[in-house]
């Protein structure tokens, strides 16, 4: 019995040799066995690979959006910030729909504990298909805020990119990318808003953090 498997066990040793030293056969057929995953492999490198590219364009070009708008010495308007979404679509390549919202931020109280401060929207403006961020969301954002010193002020600069992946849905899924920015006012303590009308006595109505 134990030399009939000996003999069995040798035979098979010797057939795994011949299998693996053995050169004979078409390329075509392994070629059709590996073409499939090579393809599926090199699609997915590049659906992953745009992924991260359109990611990375959305978060750069929301610093640049909301570093150009913390240089400015006075206020800003609807024109002026519309002119900012161009600019971020520009910078995104216009390829997918994209959202922005400017808002401006103030800390009134405790500025220094990040858990016990005080913080306040003094405004916030964004493109059509967002709302307004008002003090009711505030919460939200708290966390995610930098301590900054009471007087100060923070612009807080959001984007939203629709991203659909190259070849559809077939390897990623479609996705709504978010990125935010948080920067310092570089010259005037604070970034106003001009709304684009007058008060009764026929000033121009700007909104403004009030304790600043």
């Amino acid at each position: 019995m134990f030399s009939k498997l000996k003999t069995h066990a040798r035979a098979i040793h010797c057939a795994i040799l011949r299998f693996k030293d053995d050169t004979s056969g078409a390329a075509l057929v392994e070629m059709g066995m590996v073409l499939p995953f090579l393809i599926l492999l090199t699609s997915g490198g590049l659906v992953v690979q745009d992924a991260i590219r359109v990611s990375y364009i959305q978060s750069k070009a929301t610093y640049t959006v909301s570093d150009m708008v913390s240089r400015e010495d006075s206020f800003i308007d609807a024109n002026y910030f519309d002119g900012m979404d161009s600019v971020f679509r520009f910078l995104t390549d216009n390829g997918y729909p994209t959202e922005l919202r400017i808002s401006t931020v103030e800390c009134t109280e405790n500025c220094a504990d990040e858990s016990q401060r005080v913080l306040e929207f003094c405004w916030s403006e964004s493109t059509d298909g967002l709302l307004d961020l008002t003090n009711d969301e505030i919460d939200l954002y708290a966390s995610r805020i930098p301590l900054f010193a009471q007087g100060d002020t923070m612009l807080m600069t959001e984007s939203f990119l629709d991203y659909t992946p190259l070849l559809g849905d077939f390897i990623i899924s479609p996705s709504r990318y978010a990125s935010i920015a948080f920067t310092r006012p570089r010259i005037a303590p604070q970034i106003k808003f001009d709304v684009g009308a007058v008060d009764v006595d026929g000033n121009p109505i700007v909104l403004d953090c009030f304790n600043n």
